[in-house]
């Protein structure tokens, strides 16, 4: 048998068909599965880049809308009060009751201006009385920078925590100065040339609508706004996670507004976190507005359809399992009993017969055919076994005949071998051996003195001593049996009984002069149940002897004569009162089955 088909046939065909369900079930779910879940992944990550892209992109744009709103409206106040007719002199024109009323009106038109300042180039003229340190020290810092750059000026007020901030705007305005364009998208308002024929300042503290309008929309919890400057400056934030320098060092030193996504890594109490940002220019300010959020919670869904998939996953898995199991059991269940069925009857059980209930059509007539099959050979063995018996039978009483015209010549031994194969048997059973090995010793038993048909009648019936030639031609009996046997096949096996039963323990039996373990087993057995019948029967030059005579006669040959093994199992024999002297006949249960061999007394 080839290594591939011994390989092949340590595995069940359960375990086979199991396998192949289950792996044609799981594969193609796995394989679809993951291939769509990466897609799906992919997407919903780009759709969370494109939440904070287009809430980004918003917030800059409404920004930049307000910015260039809130600089239109205050060029149109400072151009109010420099167009009209009046004094020359700025400083008086300020001073005039109207331009009071006229910014106290134009204030009061728009809520989202909390206060309004408007000077001169010497830092006098309308200033608001209500105002805090913070906001003053703002409005006097924008003033400057803007007085000196001859550009608006921004500059957003301190005042804690993650409120809508406040923002001062500082326009300065030119006597020459032309009017605003509408605004028009994020394009910015060009810078006034400076700052030669210049008049006024006008400021304004105003409450930043888009960012509060920002925190009242949309954005999430977990997304963190920023507001910076083009240096990099944080101007306001909603309270989350600082933003890394390094995020913002690759803009500040841009010289045009840009918009860019990034992925890095902060640490926040030791732990560092993956975050996602996305930045949006303000054009008219020069801002940049961020959006943060951690990557954890921007994937989240993402994650979250991960596990689902994995739980997904193992439910089907489960599932594909159970059928699968229940699939190969249900298939192989009719073909393991089918293949029970055949190692059953290949041991010998031809009575067993494959059930055919709730089989496939196929199965079922493959059942069908081997029932028949083995209704068939049961039947021929049956036949078999039969005619074996009998031929069994045949051979054995043959034997038998043989053996009784053997002791026929010797009217003093007649049922001599029956006597000994009986006396063998029960020795035999005694030292434990097999019951095949039992019936081999009886048969050997039987035919131990088969080689005194070769000895001459004068010889075996003469009832003095024996001269030492006749002796010599007595011994050859058990070389003659031996021979005798030789020719039959079937009764090799049997030859050392006949051939050494005269051989001693110590030496000095014949034919071989064999001695110790030497001489077979089946050969001690046969001398000790020999001698015991040759003591306990009549014969021309003595008396049967009892029972204990027997026992003390094998006993002292011990060690001598017999194998000390065989002669106790002998002895405990005697004791349980399966040997008996005085035999007249000896009953034996032939070759078949569990023989009781007893010596019936007279």
């Amino acid at each position: 048998m080839t290594t591939r088909r011994i390989f092949l046939r340590r595995f069940k065909l359960r375990y086979v068909l199991f396998a192949v369900l289950f792996l044609s079930g799981i594969i193609p779910f796995i394989a679809s599965s993951f291939f769509l879940f990466g897609r799906d992944q992919e997407v919903l990550e780009n759709k969370e880049r494109e939440y904070l892209i287009a809430k980004a992109g918003t917030l800059s744009y409404e920004i930049n809308e307000y910015v260039v709103a809130v600089r239109r409206q205050l060029d149109q106040l400072g151009n109010g009060i420099l167009i009209p007719d009046g004094p020359a002199d700025v400083a008086a024109r300020l001073h005039q009751p109207w331009v009071e009323a006229y910014v106290r009106g134009f204030q009061h038109a728009n809520p989202d201006f909390l206060a309004l300042r408007v000077l001169d180039v010497a830092g006098s003229g309308l200033s608001p009385e209500h105002l805090s340190a913070a906001e003053r020290t703002a409005m006097d810092q924008a003033f400057e920078e803007s007085h000196q750059t001859g550009k608006a000026v921004y500059r957003f007020v301190d005042h804690g925590g993650s409120q809508p901030p406040l923002v001062v705007v500082s326009v300065p305005i030119f006597a020459a100065s032309p009017a605003l364009a509408p605004a028009s998208g994020a394009a910015a308002i060009p810078p006034v040339p400076a700052p030669a024929g210049q008049r006024l300042v006008v400021e304004a503290l105003l409450r930043f609508r888009p960012i509060a309008d920002a925190l009242k929309g949309e954005i999430r919890q977990d997304v963190g706004v920023f507001l910076i400057d083009h240096e990099g400056n944080t101007l306001w934030s909603n309270g989350h996670l600082g933003l890394p320098r390094q995020v913002v060092s690759s803009f500040s030193r841009q010289s045009q507004p840009i918009t860019m996504t990034h992925e890095y890594t902060v640490e926040v109490r030791g732990v560092r976190r993956e975050m996602l940002a996305q930045i949006s220019a303000v054009p008219a300010s020069g801002w940049e507005v961020v959006m943060q959020r951690p990557q954890a919670a921007a994937f989240r869904m993402a994650d979250q359809m991960l596990v689902n998939w994995v739980l997904a996953t193992l439910l089907l898995a489960g599932l594909a399992l159970l059928f699968a199991l229940v699939a190969a059991r249900l298939v192989s269940q009719p073909i393991q009993r089918l293949a029970k069925t055949s190692h059953e009857i290949a041991d010998g059980d031809l009575s067993q017969r494959v059930e055919v209930g709730g089989l496939g059509s196929e199965l079922a007539d493959l059942a069908d055919d081997f029932n028949r099959m083995s209704v068939s050979l049961e039947s021929h063995v049956q036949q078999l076994r039969q005619a074996a018996q009998a031929n069994r039978e045949l051979f054995i009483g043959s034997l038998r005949a043989f053996v009784a015209a053997v002791d026929a010549k010797d009217p003093y031994t007649r049922g001599h071998s029956e006597r000994v194969a009986a006396v063998s048997r029960t020795v035999a059973r005694q030292l434990a051996l097999p019951e095949e090995v039992q019936h081999k010793v009886w048969i050997g038993a039987l035919l131990h003195d088969v080689g005194k048909i070769g000895v001459e009648d004068q010889v075996l019936r003469k009832s003095g001593v024996l001269t030492p030639e006749e002796y010599e031609q007595m011994k050859l009996h058990t070389v003659m049996g031996a021979d005798i046997l030789s020719r039959i096949q079937e009764l090799k096996e049997m030859i050392p009984a006949v051939r050494w039963h005269h051989e001693a323990w110590a030496g000095g039996g014949y034919p071989d002069g064999l001695k110790g373990e030497q001489i077979p087993l089946i050969a001690r057995i046969v001398a000790v149940a020999d001698c015991f019948d040759a003591i306990t029967t009549n014969r021309p030059y003595q008396q049967a002897g009892s029972l204990q005579h027997a026992v003390e006669t094998i006993t002292r040959l011990a060690g001598k004569k017999f194998d000390a093994k065989v002669v106790t199992a002998f002895l405990r024999a005697c004791e349980a009162g399966e040997v008996r002297t005085g035999v007249a006949r000896a009953r034996v249960e032939g070759a078949v089955g569990q023989p009781v061999v007893r010596a019936a007394a007279q």
